[in-house]
């Protein structure tokens, strides 16, 4: 066969057999039966192999077009091209299917190393003739051996794909070269369809360069994935309903229906005015959908000119507020980063510092806001002790910033579009058998597809973003390109950030359950990954002899992560140098992809469905004097009818779990075919069960309980 340098024997089909397996075999079927195709002896010399070509369980998995074939690239020789199918009016493969075939040869394969399999167009059958296949099982009769060789992909039209059965770094197949060679040919062919597209004046990190039309087969949505996406979007006719049934809105029950429109909130804020109280406002700012904003005050910034007097009567420990810094129980949230962006029209926002206090009951509780980052007369600090409008509204404007601020930089810049990146970096780069491929793939399902579909609609010039948000187009992009030049992965490392913004102390600030749950479940995910990468890998010298592994970095470093206004890599390294690196990258990605993700958006709809909780523009601008708001003022100042249910449908849609959703530690795609790999996938799910369970324990007593970080809820992959 071409460019594997081994002799072709002559091959054919002796038998066949085409089954669909059950639903109840979630794993595939079982290669038991798969032992009755081989022949009782072996006649005239001739080598048999029992072949189980296994086809997906998704929409679409089968393809009409008769034509497949196989081929089986051994140590000794090959068997050139095979049928799998007896001809053109053979019953198609099916999706939940697998044909068995009973290959004869006139020579020896020797071990058989690489399975290729080829899908050739066919006019007839020109459309929706894909095929995903899940693996091969082969009985080598002659060896007495069966090998699974995983595959996991989407063999398109026209294309072929080939695989093999061991997780391998480039080290272990160094002297063999027909494993180099297909590795080198998969990595070979995919950079054709993973190329990079920059964004040198928005300043994201980069990202493949195709419409999502055009995605690669193995990125695009699944058929049932559309149709939800697509019925989700349509759903936004509930709130022309909302928007039918009221001329304006002149009252909070009024956003209280819209809260509803679609479905009530799990944990609705508009309940017994639960949104007004200060110890909710500081709940949120631990654990609602941003709680990655806060830090430790040790020291006010010069233009936060808070007084021991304007704060005195909210600290209830008879400290000063100097004293209360040296206690550490002074907290911060400065958003200084939407200082000067753009507005839209008829939009308003603001640039807002907020302190909050730890008090006596443990309870988080803000007692200054400024909104405005310039102190002065017309940039009032608003006090608890002010009347109840004032500090509603004062309130109300730092959530706006606060929201817009999440969408754009926790939310999309920090996990979705780094996540695109870290994915074109390992299809680039690393072979479909290397340990970490097989580690973080899971991690990257449909990514490149809801990106590229947000670049389409969401974030795009003139898109909902645009129309929603009161920073509008141009202070959209600037406001991306502010948070780009800023981006570090570490970002996301909840180690490294907890530590960093001073809050990882749990009895100095108690109560903070993104960093409870998230630190158990990073130790969860290293533990895992340092097991994985320890089988592969048997010392740093190897980590750093891997030439896959070390491309993946370089073209990181150098194209996923260009300079953009900010520092070239954004604290990816230019190699990786050793296992303990390896292991925290790896643990980093998939913490980025699986719990990270799911906390900043599965909560979306609880936060931002209503409107006065939490909205993404104001219609009045902030507030320049006290004592002059009232109900009416709040009214005014939310944004109208329209902008409202547009703001909230989106909300629903981002927070909506996919009926083909999978969950951290589930992996259908058994990647990994080596016994002790797989027991540790299966004590990985293991410790995720009882973490999960933990945290529905700890949850009981609570008002408002924490669950975006629930294993069972945290998603492998972000996939909206």
């Amino acid at each position: 066969m071409a460019g594997y340098n081994v002799p072709k024997v002559q091959s054919w089909v002796n038998k066949r057999k085409h089954c669909h397996y059950g639903d109840d075999e979630v794993d595939g079927p079982s290669t038991t039966n798969l032992e009755s195709i081989l022949p009782g002896g072996v006649a005239g010399g001739d080598f048999y192999y029992g072949v189980r070509i296994v086809t997906g369980s998704q929409c679409g998995a089968g393809t009409r077009n008769n034509d497949e074939y196989v081929t089986l690239i051994g140590s000794k020789a090959c068997t050139g091209k095979i049928n799998i199918l007896s001809g053109f009016l053979s019953s198609p493969i099916a999706k939940r299917s697998y044909v068995d075939l009973l290959i004869q040869c006139k020579g020896d394969l020797g071990e058989v190393l690489v399975v290729s399999l080829g899908n050739p167009k066919n006019w007839f059958f020109s459309a929706g003739s894909g095929w995903f296949v899940d693996y091969v099982d082969i009985i080598d009769q002659q060896l007495k051996t069966t090998v699974q060789f995983p595959c996991y992909h989407w063999i398109s039209d026209g294309d072929a794909t080939s695989f093999t059965s061991k997780t391998t770094i480039l080290k272990d197949v160094m002297a063999n070269s027909i494993l180099l060679h297909q590795r080198q040919s998969t990595i070979d062919q995919r950079r054709l369809k993973y190329k990079w597209q920059v964004f040198p004046t928005i300043g994201l990190p980069s990202a493949i360069d195709v419409a999502s039309k055009n995605l690669p087969s193995d990125e695009q949505f699944e058929f049932v994935k559309g149709i939800d996406f697509t019925k989700d979007a349509i759903d936004s006719s509930v709130t022309l309903q909302f928007t039918a049934a009221f001329a304006n809105i002149d009252s909070l029950g009024q956003f209280e229906q819209l809260a509803t429109a679609m479905g009530k909130p799990e944990f609705p804020t508009y309940e017994i005015s639960r949104w007004t109280r200060d110890e909710e406002f500081g709940r949120q700012m631990l654990n609602g959908v941003n709680p990655v904003v806060i830090e430790r005050c040790t020291a006010l910034p010069r233009n936060f000119p808070v007084t021991n007097s304007m704060v005195n009567a909210s600290m209830n420990r008879g400290l000063s507020l100097e004293d209360e810094l040296k206690a550490g129980h002074i907290y911060i949230c400065n958003l200084k980063i939407m200082d000067g962006l753009a507005l839209r029209e008829g939009g308003y926002s603001s640039a807002p510092l907020c302190l909050l206090y730890v008090n006596k009951a443990q309870q988080l509780v803000p007692i200054a806001i400024q909104l405005k980052q310039e102190p002065g007369s017309s940039n009032p600090i608003f006090l608890p002790t002010d009347s109840c409008a004032d500090w509603t509204l004062a309130k109300m404007y730092y959530q706006c910033a606060h929201a817009q601020f999440h969408q754009i930089a926790t939310h999309y810049l920090s996990c979705h579009a780094v996540m695109e990146t870290y994915a074109m970096g390992i299809m680039r780069n690393l072979p479909g058998a290397h340990p970490v491929f097989k580690l973080l793939r899971p991690h990257f399902r449909y990514t490149m597809a809801i990106n590229s579909r947000a670049r389409e609609t969401l974030i795009n010039d003139g898109g909902i973003i645009d129309q929603v948000f009161a920073i509008g187009g141009e202070g959209r992009r600037e406001l991306m390109r502010r948070g780009g030049a800023a981006y570090n992965i570490q970002w996301t490392n909840i180690k490294r950030s907890v530590k960093s913004r001073g809050v990882d102390d749990p009895d100095l600030l108690p109560g903070y359950y993104y960093r409870d749950d998230g630190l158990k479940l990073w130790q969860a995910m290293e533990d895992f990954v340092a097991k994985i990468i320890n089988e592969f890998y048997s010392s740093d010298e190897d980590v750093k002899g891997d030439s896959e592994l070390q491309n993946v970095a370089t073209d990181l470093y150098t194209n996923g992560f260009p300079a953009n206004g900010g520092e070239q890599g954004h604290g990816f390294p230019k190699s990786i140098d050793t296992k303990e690196q390896l292991i925290e990258l790896c643990t980093l990605i998939m913490f980025t992809g699986s719990a990270q993700h799911s906390s900043v958006n599965f909560g979306q709809y609880d936060m931002y469905s209503y409107v006065p909780n939490a909205t993404f523009t104001m219609r009045l601008s902030p507030p320049a004097t006290k004592g002059d708001a009232n109900n009416d003022t709040l009214i005014k100042s939310l944004p109208d009818k329209k902008t409202a249910a547009e703001a909230v449908t989106v909300s629903y849609i981002l927070s909506c779990y996919s009926q083909d959703e999978r969950y951290l530690g589930k992996f259908p795609a058994e990647r990994f075919t080596e016994d002790k790999a797989q027991v540790e996938v299966a004590n990985f799910s293991k410790t995720l069960t009882n973490l999960d369970a933990d945290i529905v324990e700890r949850n009981k007593p609570l008002d408002v309980p924490y669950v975006y970080m629930r294993p069972s809820r945290v998603t492998n992959s972000i996939t909206i």
